[in-house]
């Protein structure tokens, strides 16, 4: 009897193969069976309307546990299951709108990104990386998001998913870099870093030559964004600490005319209000505090609704003078008589 309960029918994935998405670390073929299985014994394969609402029943119960996740002793772990079900739930429809699995993914990576002890979570690095593959439009800048916060620093998939995606992108000297820097860090597991930074050195060696790979850093170090001029005559100037800190002579703080009249402000770091934030990715960091959501991103190419009233359309023009050329047309006065 147990072992009848065991067997997968493959004839209900065999329908649907063609628009299952993959996944890296594959897909269970009995999870799949069991959501396209039918929900009625009349019925051979679920229809949609049965599964949008058996899929709205568990999401329901999903949110219901978010609402209650202030008494969760492991508030990561709603997420996590959370968006495993969304994964295995839609597999031919996980990056729609159906699914709703992006701003699932939002939702939970801003959540804890200020918690301490998740940034070292591997399963918090695993939502980092879905939103990556599934959404992102800029995935370099978004690890590098992730290292100036030290999120995944000490664990070795960080690593090797970012050295992956240089290595797509033919930038090999990054991805030995990354590979090289996760080694040094000793990112657990060590031994299975070593083991894929050995495997890309075979591919490294073997690769194509391309004479327009960057010489630009894995990982650039936040730089200001006006560098302050030093004056070389002025021996017993001081340096200042910051280089976009004001200075009394009005070059980083406002510029005045020589009546002393200000006649307009010049934005300085050093007036914004210090960061806590640290990053071991060239110290303090003056970046994004928050990556916020891709709608927010693209909210500039957006037009924003507005009621029709006292709008008008452009119209076509309008012919008002004779035709700009002659169409001859060959008059007959009578039957043609052959």
């Amino acid at each position: 009897m147990a072992l009848s309960e065991d067997l997968i029918d493959f004839d209900i994935i065999e329908t649907h193969k063609e628009n299952i998405q993959s996944l890296p670390g594959g897909r269970s073929a009995k999870a799949l069976a069991s959501t396209y299985a039918p929900l009625s014994l009349g019925s051979k394969f679920a229809s949609p309307g049965d599964t949008r609402n058996l899929n709205d029943a568990i999401r329901q119960e999903y949110e219901e546990e978010i609402l209650a996740i202030a008494d969760s002793d492991d508030p990561l772990d709603i997420y996590d299951r959370y968006v495993k079900w969304t994964l295995n739930a839609y597999p031919s429809a996980q990056a729609t709108p159906e699914s709703q699995l992006r701003p699932l993914l939002e939702r939970a990576t801003k959540a804890f990104q200020t918690v301490t002890h998740y940034k070292n979570d591997p399963r918090y690095l695993k939502l980092w990386l879905n939103y990556i593959r599934f959404f992102s439009d800029a995935p370099r800048e978004t690890f590098a998001y992730l290292a100036r916060h030290s999120i995944g620093e000490g664990l070795a998939l960080f690593y090797e998913e970012f050295a992956v995606w240089l290595e797509g992108a033919s930038r090999w000297t990054q991805a030995e870099e990354v590979y090289r820097l996760g080694i040094e860090r000793e990112a657990r597991p060590t031994e299975r870093l070593v083991r894929k930074f050995g495997e890309f050195q075979h591919r490294f060696e073997s690769r194509p030559q391309h004479a327009d790979e960057p010489s630009s850093p894995a990982l650039p170090t936040v730089r200001p964004a006006l560098a302050a001029k030093v004056d070389p005559f002025a021996l017993s100037t001081p340096r200042p600490a910051d280089p976009q800190a004001a200075r009394s002579n009005g070059i980083a703080g406002s510029s005045t005319t020589r009546g002393g009249k200000q006649k307009f402000a010049i934005f300085s770091d050093a007036d914004a209000p210090a960061s806590n934030t640290k990053s071991t990715f060239g110290g303090a960091t003056k970046g994004w505090d928050n990556i916020g959501s891709i709608s927010e991103r693209r909210k500039e190419n957006v037009m924003e609704a507005r009621p029709w009233t006292g709008e008008t359309l452009k119209a076509g023009k309008k012919l008002n003078g004779p035709p700009k050329m002659m169409i001859f047309k060959d008059e007959v006065s009578g039957p043609f008589i052959s």
